[in-house]
């Protein structure tokens, strides 16, 4: 029994726990599901009816009753004695608190379950086991108090010599044994059973030296300690004597003591040796009945020896064919991808010139096959006498193992991008509500979508759409802090976690993220195309009940997005958050006040060029200021007003970003008299043969204000400006909530000179209704149909269809985006009048454009 009991409710987590005990050659006795269970164990641990060592406790994500009442119950009595390993997705200070009571227990993160095993050996004492072949063995070597008494024969032709020296020799201690002769001394030493042997040089059948050649010369003898004992001093019989392979050469005629003193050197000598070679075969022992495998080097990585487990994991034949070698050129010269790796560039050849140690080291070894075998290594140096002679290096295999990290990698990340999945995404935001419920702030989830996917697909293919689904979530991790999280839910959906944020940096992080999209590029039949997205946001505090919730509002909200014409930012604020709501609003009512009081607000403008002057133009005619192609239409010179708004920092914020909050807020009237104010003040000051018209947007908040619209009026009237030069854009899929209230401001203003556009006409349902209920004299087609025209064959279908519906309705086409010659082509065959476009001329300041240029004709200004 391994006395390893596992507790944990969810079946995949606990699968993987028995895997990972599995590939360390572990197991559990009883694997429960519930912790009502878990209480029955430990009741039958106290009341002595059950014995376990060690307890694995999986907490729950949420605090529980039963949970925290079995924490109380192992912290007294005899449960106090069970070791106890708690795993956990995030530490809490419950958890903290309980930890720092209790003796022998540990935690772990789930995300660092791989050192579990090593968790367990921190707290179970090792046993004393038989090593099973295969297998991992945990061996105590226990060595005697007192060394064994020597064995000693001796061999004299005298008996009473025999006897004087047996009888001084056992009463020091000694084993002896005696033989008469050469014969006789011969036979008795190849029992193999003498330590020592000591020989009278005369004997009858011959002399001592004979008798050591003898010895030496048998394999049973040759490694016995031999030593002459004699009455003769002559130097020809010593010098015999130790040739013939004896150690050391006594005289009788000297005193006993002397002569003992002599064997008691021998035999501190000899018991000296017994012990290297006893340690020596035990470690070979060890060695042996281990299932890791064990190496030693030198310092220039040569194998001085291996251990059989190490042979047979790495699929050699015998250690012949790896003492002498190098390990690098055996089995650690390349990487898992099979590229090769150099030796000054390899971790485990630099610890072993270095010296330095390794713990948890894990690499790739190539068995003899050509085969990768995951290994984990302990690299630890081998030092003598204080002397650095080498290295030792254990390993084992962790195939297993890895096979258990890839199951639990594949159950939390999406496969083709490698981000987390809907499941790690809700667990993230689950975790995520808990820190806000703790310590308050908030959070964000973005929820992003990337716009006409279905039409990469169509056009380009599986596999291009596939990389740059890749190449998003490249983009997207590449922004991540810490705590954030990026994941794939599924198709072309994408999900952020943006953890602690402040709400007025919100819309300009998330705006941020969706213009990163465009960085990722695929190519159309042969030519690049940008990626742009959708991206909705809600925000995450303590309040929310649960991360589905938080993520089907980020959803709605990008739904709002794509409504509001795709490329676009949503923040999504439920109607029960209202202190969420006054929050993100306060903070933009004070920073849209404060740029127009501080006049933080500038204009730029965007040329509208008519297609003939855009006939056979070349591009580098168009790189050199489009806009100076006006000079030759002799026509209306028409250019679109963009407002960008100024941090107090100098960073510029986008339309985007401040636009759709300014409108939640009730801030767009304000900022829409203030571009009309500056629009007109510019036109006033421009020459009156001045053929430049200006168009200008108008949110639907603006629309539905009746205020605003007197003040609309009264500013025309009042600058001296025809009205015929300025075009209101009305965007159609701003909503239009009243069309009889929009239909009379614009019927108002018509009768002053006024004109009016449709912006972005095609992306709502109710396009042909606002055409028929709107008096408006062009049309604008919204960009992304224009975009996709050189690709999409539906696209100019249905670009086509509407220019016509516009000229029967004797209605001017403006073709938005135009960002190509191919697709300026498609635009000029579509029939549309005007093109716009980065590729017609970039939005500029006003000083860089020379407005005295653009005047009437000297005979019409006539």
């Amino acid at each position: 029994m391994s006395g390893i009991v596992i507790v944990e409710s969810s079946s995949t987590l606990s699968h993987l726990l028995q895997r990972t005990l599995s590939a360390s050659k572990q197991s559990a006795d009883k694997v429960l599901v519930s912790y009502a269970e878990a209480s029955q164990v430990i009741a039958a641990v106290e009341a002595g009816q059950a014995k376990y060592r060690v307890l694995i406790l999986g907490a729950p994500q949420r605090a529980q009753p039963e949970f925290e009442a079995i924490l109380e119950t192992l912290g007294k009595g005899a449960a106090a004695s069970l070791a106890v390993l708690v795993l956990t997705h995030e530490k809490t200070p419950l958890l903290s608190d309980w930890l720092a009571r209790r003796r022998n227990a540990f935690l772990l993160l789930w995300s660092n379950f791989g050192r579990i095993p090593a968790a367990l050996k921190q707290l179970l004492p090792p046993e004393i086991e038989r090593a099973e072949p295969g297998g991992v063995a945990i061996v105590a070597v226990e060595r005697p108090a007192t060394a064994p008494p020597l064995k000693v024969l001796f061999v004299d032709d005298s008996q009473s010599v025999r006897f004087a020296y047996r009888q001084l020799l056992e009463n020091n201690g000694f084993v002896v044994d005696t033989a008469a002769s050469i014969q006789e001394g011969f036979a008795k030493g190849q029992s193999g059973a003498y330590d020592l042997a000591i020989l009278d040089y005369y004997l009858p059948d011959g002399s001592g030296d004979e008798l050591t050649r003898k010895f030496v010369e048998s394999p049973t003898t040759q490694h016995m300690p031999i030593a002459i004992i004699t009455g003769s001093y002559k130097d020809a019989i010593i010098k015999k004597c130790l040739e013939a392979g004896a150690m050391e050469c006594m005289f009788k005629n000297e005193v006993l003591e002397l002569t003992l003193v002599r064997i008691k050197a021998l035999a501190r000598t000899i018991q000296t040796q017994k012990s290297i070679e006893a340690d020596r075969q035990r470690l070979g022992g060890i060695l042996r009945s281990v299932g890791d495998g064990v190496y030693g080097v030198d310092g220039q990585g040569v194998i001085t020896f291996v251990n059989p487990a190490a042979i047979r994991l790495l699929n050699f034949l015998d250690e012949e064919d790896l003492i002498g070698k190098t390990a690098h050129s055996l089995f650690h010269f390349a990487a898992e991808d099979g590229e090769p790796v150099s030796s000054s560039e390899s971790a485990l050849s630099k610890a072993y010139a270095n010296g330095q140690e390794l713990n948890g080291h894990e690499t790739v070894f190539w068995t003899r096959l050509g085969q990768p075998l995951p290994v984990e290594c302990t690299v630890l140096s081998l030092a003598i006498s204080g002397r650095r002679e080498g290295t030792v290096v254990v390993f084992r295999n962790i195939s297993e193992r890895k096979s258990a990290d890839r199951l639990r990698w594949e159950l939390q990340h999406d496969q083709l991008t490698g981000l987390a999945n809907r499941r790690h995404l809700i667990q993230s935001l689950t975790q995520e509500l808990e820190r806000r419920r703790e310590r308050g702030g908030y959070s964000a989830l973005l929820y992003i979508d990337i716009d006409r996917f279905h039409a990469i697909v169509e056009n380009s293919g599986q596999q291009a759409a596939d990389r740059v689904l890749a190449d998003v979530g490249q983009l997207l991790s590449q922004r991540l802090r810490q705590d954030d999280l990026v994941a794939r839910l599924e198709d072309d959906h994408f999900a952020m976690v943006l953890s602690n944020v402040q709400l007025e940096n919100l819309f300009t992080i998330a705006d941020g993220l969706r213009e990163l999209l465009k960085d990722a590029r695929y190519l159309m039949y042969g030519r690049p195309a940008m990626v742009s997205g959708s991206v909705g946001v809600a925000i995450l505090s303590g309040d929310a009940p649960s991360g589905e919730y938080v993520l089907e509002h980020a959803r709605l909200a990008c739904q709002d997005a794509k409504r509001r014409g795709r490329d676009q930012t949503q923040i999504y604020v439920a109607g029960a958050d209202a202190r969420i709501a006054r929050e993100l609003d306060a903070g933009w009512i004070v920073r849209l006040k404060d740029a127009l009081h501080e006049d933080r607000f500038v204009l730029l403008m965007q040329p509208i060029l008519p297609m003939p002057v855009l006939r056979d133009v070349d591009e580098a005619a168009l790189r050199n200021q489009a806009w100076r192609l006006l000079q030759h239409t002799g026509g209306e010179a028409l250019f679109e007003v963009l407002i960008r708004m100024i941090n107090r920092d100098g960073q510029i914020v986008s339309p985007s970003v401040f636009v759709p909050l300014a409108e939640r807020v009730g801030m767009m009237p304000k900022i829409d008299l203030w571009v009309i104010g500056r629009a007109l003040k510019f036109l006033a000051a421009l020459d009156a043969d001045s053929r430049v018209g200006l168009t200008i947007n108008l949110s639907n908040a603006t629309l539905q204000d009746a205020d605003s619209m007197k003040l609309i009026d009264n500013l025309i009237a009042g600058s001296g400006v025809s009205a015929e030069r300025v075009i209101f854009e009305v965007t159609e899929t701003s909503e239009i909530g009243s069309l009889h209230t929009a239909r009379r401001f614009i019927q108002s203003l018509r009768k002053q000179g006024v004109r009016f556009a449709l912006d972005d006409f095609g992306t709502g349902f109710s396009s042909i209704s606002h055409l028929k209920h709107l008096p408006v004299d062009f049309v604008k087609i919204e960009g992304s149909f224009v975009a996709d025209l050189g690709e999409s064959a539906r696209d100019r279908t249905m670009v086509a269809s509407m220019v016509a519906l516009a000229h029967a309705l004797d209605l001017k086409v403006i073709a938005e985006h135009v960002g190509s010659a191919h697709t300026l082509k498609w635009v000029a065959e579509s029939g549309a009048d005007y093109g716009q476009g980065h590729y017609l001329g970039e939005p500029l300041k006003v000083e860089d454009i020379d407005f005295r240029l653009l005047r009437l004709p000297k005979a019409a200004a006539a």
